[in-house]
């Protein structure tokens, strides 16, 4: 099933809004593999733009190790700091959403809230 991308695109800002505000947490991107961003919804100033490039990026380079080495395909990639942690996941037809989470914040909860989102973002066809 293929997500559509102008739904996704004009639609998708107040879906992340609903989960980032349900979640607690600081904020969301959906970006194309190319690292353009698509929708996102921010709680403070950041920039949603070289956050969709990162995501993006880090995706691509994830993507390749797991090829090379033969673990097959991601399931999700979570990056854990001292100032709070991002997730990222491979929405397929080369889409990629990353979230950003508070220092703290219970990150297996959220895995498996993202669970149930990535089926509501791949419901827009």
């Amino acid at each position: 099933m293929s997500v559509d991308i102008s739904k996704l695109t004009s639609e998708g800002a107040q879906l992340l809004q609903g989960f980032v505000e349900k979640m607690g947490l600081e904020g969301a991107v959906i970006a194309t593999a190319e690292g353009l961003e698509m929708a996102s919804y921010f709680t403070s100033d950041k920039d949603a733009d070289l956050i969709a490039a990162d995501t993006a990026s880090l995706l691509s380079v994830l993507e390749s190790a797991l090829e090379n080495t033969g673990k097959g395909k991601l399931n999700e990639m979570i990056i854990t700091a001292e100032g709070g942690s991002i997730a990222i996941k491979d929405l397929g037809d080369e889409i990629a959403f990353a979230c950003l989470a508070p220092k703290g914040y219970k990150m297996g909860g959220l895995i498996v809230s993202l669970k149930q989102f990535m089926k509501e973002i791949q419901s827009f066809h």
